[in-house]
């Protein structure tokens, strides 16, 4: 006689981005000079400017940039002709969310004007989006002061919107579901014995809901995310003797009581979908545990999504098999 021993695996593999150390991008805006006049002349002091900038960053929050920009044609300022910047400042930025960060520059800058040149400081502030792994949009204000010649002392100034490329960040594959693995177990019958009935220890691995099964910077489940539970809601139907334990995680992006709130409720929202599918509520454990146990460092893009994830685990339990 023979009896099937059904070995489940309920394991969710999400996408992952490698961390991008190297980006190029282009700038466009509207310049302007303070001081660039000259009294009882005639006087244009705004144009616009256009640019090139490169950058590498070390982490998340620390950068170095340089750029060349032209900031305009004043041919009828102190400074006549174009106008050109090279620029250079390290970069520090601010995540307020996890696709969008403060940031400001300080640095220097060397100017050619009216066949001249000069060495000015440089002030930056701006915000930048990320609209996705590789590409990152972003709103800036400049300043570039004391940019000098015979006549006037002056002071550029821009404001710009770019975009930039990162470099290296790539898409990993999802891994497909696996199918479950039947094995055909023999049973050994012994005549005129009376065999007690034997203990079976079921293992499950934990499935893990990444960011993306969820709405943006929000605890509601994407409607096709909720099927994935179904795997889950099998095996609990099929072993009543089985609970569930839900745990939600973030990344340290952002404060850490909003951390610990969102991750709160997104455990919360998977338990209120293994309910709707029909298991009871006290087989389910929900619980959110913030910034706590990160599998991946919060210094790369690629640690930070990995982090942010909600685990389904059904802990190892004991059945008996009648012989």
């Amino acid at each position: 006689m023979k009896k099937q021993a059904v070995v489940i695996s309920a394991s969710l593999l999400m996408a992952s981005v490698a961390h991008a150390n190297v980006y190029v991008g282009g700038k466009v805006g509207k310049s302007w000079m303070d001081d660039a006049c000259v009294a009882g002349q005639p006087c244009d002091d705004e144009d616009s400017t256009y640019g090139a900038y490169a950058g590498y960053e070390f982490n998340q929050k620390i950068a170095i940039e340089g750029g060349i920009e032209r900031l305009g044609n004043y041919d009828k300022s102190a400074f006549n002709g174009n106008v050109q910047a090279f620029t250079l400042a390290p970069k520090f930025s601010l995540p307020v969310t996890p696709d969008i960060a403060l940031y400001g520059k300080v640095g220097g800058a060397y100017t050619k004007f009216d066949g001249k040149d000069d060495y000015s400081y440089l002030g930056a502030a701006g915000v930048e989006f990320n609209i996705s792994s590789n590409v990152t949009a972003r709103a800036e204000y400049q300043a570039l002061t004391d940019i000098n010649n015979d006549v006037t002392k002056a002071m550029g100034n821009s404001a710009t919107i770019g975009i930039s490329y990162k470099f290296g960040a790539s898409q990993a594959p999802v891994a497909t579901q696996p199918e479950p693995v039947i094995e055909d177990v023999e049973e050994v019958v012994v005549e005129d014995v009376v065999v007690e009935p034997v203990i079976v220890t079921k293992i499950f691995d934990a499935k893990v809901m990444g960011a993306g099964n969820f709405e943006f910077d929000s605890a509601k489940l994407k409607p096709e995310s909720a099927n994935e539970l179904d795997s889950i809601v099998e095996v609990l139907e099929d072993y009543p003797q089985s609970v569930v334990e839900v745990s939600g995680y973030t990344d340290t992006s952002g404060p850490e009581k909003y951390n610990q709130k969102l991750s709160e409720q997104r455990a919360q929202a998977v338990k209120a979908v293994l309910i709707a599918k029909g298991i009871d509520e006290s087989r389910i454990t929900a619980i959110g545990k913030g910034e706590a146990n990160p599998i991946a460092s919060n210094e790369t893009l690629e640690g930070r999504k990995q982090n942010r994830r909600v685990e389904i685990n059904i802990p190892a339990f004991e059945y008996q098999v009648e012989e």
